[in-house]
């Protein structure tokens, strides 16, 4: 069984000309799932060699623009290559942003459907909103669990789970992460949020504030290897990183928490589980 995660996106809302914003694409048997779909995720998903058509599940974490900027493109592009099922999973609000996108472009998507392409693929997407923590109904054979998250809007974890295998994607949080934890006790691999990867000559208007709020809503490298060491998990992936860090620098942070494998990846990295 053919079990991998492609970091699509490893980068955060700060301009990176290597690393896009938030996007992972999950392999799970025969399954395609993407988890937040940031500026580029799209792209991505061609440069991976992934028809974008193909992917028909999408679970948004939380409604950060980060997170959610490249859903247009991923939306109309898919419809137009071929796409005629799509099933969303996000918390309250993806269905009213889903709508307003739809109204935007509707002059747009009638001229396509003038040209022949049906509704199907386009009005016709499943939205599945989520308020508390639960089991994730869906008819695929994959057990679907997720976790609140502490951030700044409602945020979800989410765990996928198929014949002894799991793996869990944080979305973003700050400590106290029990809950995350909890969700990940045991899995093959959590792919953590470890936007805290200090800038050391970051001339950011008013870096210090920014530097200061971000502490309440996202985790540095040790605190997502804490969570990592706390679950049990066998490998930590971190993520959504800021220009200029250090890749040598933030393994060691997490190496000196966490015991099992680290990957500090870069954009279109495969990594198996």
């Amino acid at each position: 069984m053919n079990n991998s995660v492609i970091m699509l996106g490893t980068g955060s809302p700060r301009l990176n000309s290597e690393r896009i914003s938030s996007a992972q694409l999950l392999n799970m048997g025969n399954l395609s799932i993407l988890v937040d779909c940031g500026e580029g995720a799209t792209m991505q998903l061609v440069k991976a060699g992934i028809p974008p058509q193909e992917v028909k599940y999408l679970f948004f974490t939380h409604l950060h623009a980060d997170h959610i900027l490249g859903y247009a493109n991923f939306l109309i592009s898919g419809w137009v290559e071929g796409r005629r099922e799509l099933t969303i999973v996000g918390p309250l609000g993806t269905k009213k942003m889903h709508e307003l996108l739809l109204d935007m472009l509707k002059e747009d998507i009638a001229y396509r459907m003038s040209l022949g392409r049906p509704r199907a693929g386009i009005y016709d997407v499943t939205i599945i909103e989520i308020e508390v923590p639960s089991t994730v109904a869906l008819d695929l054979p994959i057990e679907i669990t997720c976790a609140r998250m502490n951030h700044n809007v409602p945020t979800f974890a989410y765990r996928f789970e198929k014949d002894g295998k799991s793996i869990v994607f944080s979305g973003d949080t700050a400590p106290p992460t029990d809950g995350l934890a909890k969700l990940a006790e045991g899995a093959d691999m959590i792919i953590h949020d470890s936007a805290l990867t200090l800038i050391e000559d970051d001339q950011m208007e008013n870096a210090e504030k920014i530097w200061a709020n971000l502490q309440k809503e996202h985790c540095t490298p040790a605190q997502a290897a804490s969570t990592a060491e706390k679950a049990k998990v066998n490998s930590l992936v971190l993520t959504h990183f800021l220009p200029k860090m250090n890749p040598k620098k933030v393994l060691a942070e997490a190496e000196n928490v966490f015991s099992g494998d680290i990957f500090v990846p870069n954009d279109l990295d495969v990594i198996k589980f």
